[in-house]
């Protein structure tokens, strides 16, 4: 389990390797649901090896593609990969915690995590950096896994449950709150929940 919150060493390599081979339906329908605006600055929370960042920033123009992993190892690996596949965003990826971010207030116009959010021990705290350094009129989204039947990993329905809790903490930080099932297969699901910040982007 610690691997998986945090690869490192030679088994943090394997462990990168399963993590974007069990995530990847998942973070193929997650980037394909994001829709951040041409030129805009996004954020990913716990990026692992970098996939769903990579796969953002090669169907989009981004302005800015950024990150923040605890594990030294999967930055290193992420960022190898967006060095040369990321168009002509900038990029920042860094090594830190959900619950204190490294980067200013309203920075940024999509803050998403991809099958992280269950392993973050302050969720509330996460949350609120979130959504602190997401620009008015930006979204946060959280992607989470829900198996349908028994798995190797959590009982079936956990991540629905998860997913509600997640939609209700979103609601009392003032974020206008959305859900969305995406059906993998009868054994898996991807739940989208989004949370949009009230206000007006600037021009």
């Amino acid at each position: 389990m610690h691997q998986a919150e945090k690869p490192q060493g030679a088994f943090g390599v394997v462990m990168g390797w399963l993590m974007e081979g069990l995530n990847g339906a998942q973070n193929r329908a997650t980037v394909e649901a994001l829709a951040p605006p041409a030129g805009a600055a996004v954020l990913e929370i716990g990026f692992g090896p970098g996939h769903a960042l990579a796969m953002l920033a090669q169907s989009r123009p981004l302005g800015l593609v950024a990150g923040v992993d605890h594990s030294a190892l999967m930055v290193a690996r992420a960022r190898r990969r967006l060095n040369g596949g990321r168009g002509d965003a900038a990029l920042d990826l860094r090594i830190g915690d959900a619950g204190d971010l490294p980067f200013p207030d309203e920075r940024f116009d999509l803050v998403f995590a991809v099958n992280s959010y269950h392993l973050w021990p302050d969720k509330e705290r996460a949350l609120a950096e979130m959504a602190g350094v997401l620009k008015p009129g930006g979204d946060l989204v959280l992607s989470i896994r829900d198996f349908r039947t028994d798995g190797r990993f959590e009982p079936p329905g956990k991540g629905a449950a998860t997913a509600k809790a997640a939609a209700e903490m979103l609601k009392t930080l003032g974020l206008q709150v959305r859900q969305r099932e995406i059906v993998h297969s009868p054994r898996r699901a991807t739940l989208l929940v989004r949370g949009r910040k009230c206000g007006r982007a600037e021009d």
